[in-house]
């Protein structure tokens, strides 16, 4: 039956397209169950890869030599095992990494974007019906809401996307019903906040699309240059601000302890400015991370993170990781905003809030430049298509 394929939005194209389109799903439902059962999604991504490596050897060579800076903290991250701690654990994170960062744009150079968000939606949408069962498949209730922003936020785009095939656009419409209600349920108030001033910014330019670039752009930076000012000045006029706006949505002062994590991150850093080595903290043998473990009443002594990818990037890799972490996000948001503005399409919306949700995240999470994390591969990605798209548009 030849309609099959397209009434569930797997493209008429050649047979490498078809073939990613699959091994792109199976990579992005075992990245969605990665945190409950560890070995099995990431031993199914491992093949998914290897198979579409086997099947289509140029791909891997293109997406190596494609550009260097998604490489450049890789890199950094391998050479780190020179002065780890736990050199052994440095050395099994760095190939993860890079695997990670190689899935990303392999299947970005053989997917459109419209094909690679949708893919995103349906294994989303899996995770958190499977969640309504099995109620450890994201291990926490951040990462349920986390999980929950991102489906409200690909559905909206998918809906309103016209190359999305007719059923895609449906489940994504009934998604976005669901998702906001199931979002405040999590009573995650900073996944809520960040997942909606996302969408709200990636509306923006979506809706200034009808208006010729010079215009969009200046109305655009306008528009965030008075909102930040008019941030500034409640900062400076109301001392207790930071406070009350904490305790309004049910936060004390140490945001849960992480504060007491950030101050020991912090002096970390200052006794290893070169850091501890790549994911050589939170482990065992370390009493500092045992003693994390058990202040917050983590059993399992697995999992856990200092809350905040810079001052994370910080203990593992030191002051200059946290330049290239910083540099490389710096490069990631600037060019999907520079596409976002040339052609604000549904896609490249999407990518804008996405990108945006991430980085205000990255204060109070560490979502970015891990192994076997979606996210990470979705913001690789999202740099691949707006890179590209930026090319196309100056030629």
């Amino acid at each position: 039956m030849t309609s099959s394929p397209i009434s569930i939005g797997i493209p008429r194209e050649n047979s490498e397209y078809r073939t990613a389109w699959l091994l792109w799903l199976c990579c992005a439902l075992s990245l969605e169950f990665i945190i409950f059962i560890p070995t099995i999604p990431a031993a199914i991504f491992m093949c998914a890869l290897l198979l579409y490596c086997a099947l289509y050897p140029l791909c891997p060579y293109r997406a190596l030599s494609w550009n260097v800076i998604p490489w450049v903290i890789v890199a950094f991250g391998a050479l780190s095992v020179l002065w780890s701690e736990q050199p052994m654990q440095s050395l099994r994170a760095a190939p993860q990494i890079a695997i990670s960062v190689l899935a990303a744009i392999m299947f970005a150079q053989a997917l459109r974007a419209s094909s690679f968000i949708a893919i995103i939606l349906y294994a989303s949408i899996a995770a958190n019906a499977v969640n309504f069962f099995v109620a450890s498949v994201f291990g926490s209730k951040n990462m349920v809401a986390q999980s929950l922003a991102l489906v409200m936020l690909t559905s909206f785009w998918v809906m309103l996307d016209k190359q999305q095939p007719k059923l895609a656009r449906i489940i994504a419409l009934l998604a976005f019903l669901a998702a906001p209600l199931m979002l405040v349920s999590a009573d995650s108030q900073g996944a809520l906040l960040a997942g909606s001033l996302a969408l709200a910014a990636s509306m923006v330019p979506f809706l200034l699309r009808r208006l010729d670039l010079t215009t969009r752009t200046f109305l655009i930076f306008s528009g965030g240059f008075l909102i930040v000012a008019a941030l500034g000045v409640a900062l400076l006029a109301f001392d207790n601000l930071p406070a009350a706006l904490l305790d309004s949505i049910g936060k004390d002062v140490s945001l849960t302890g992480r504060t007491l994590l950030w101050a020991n991150a912090v002096s970390i850093i200052a006794d290893h400015p070169f850091g501890l080595g790549l994911q050589a903290f939170w482990v065992e043998s370390n009493d500092q991370a045992v003693r994390f473990w058990e202040t917050f009443y983590i059993n399992n002594h697995y999992g856990f993170h200092f809350h905040d990818l810079w001052l994370e990037t910080g203990v593992e890799l030191g002051v200059i990781g946290i330049l290239i972490a910083a540099v490389t996000t710096l490069v990631v948001f600037a060019s999907v905003w520079r596409w976002v503005l040339r052609d604000p399409q549904p896609a490249s919306c999407y990518f804008l809030g996405f990108v945006i949700f991430i980085v205000a995240r990255t204060l109070g999470e560490v979502e970015l430049y891990g192994q076997f994390s979606l996210t990470s591969v979705i913001f690789m990605a999202s740099y691949y298509y707006a890179d590209s798209a930026n090319r196309s548009s100056s030629r």
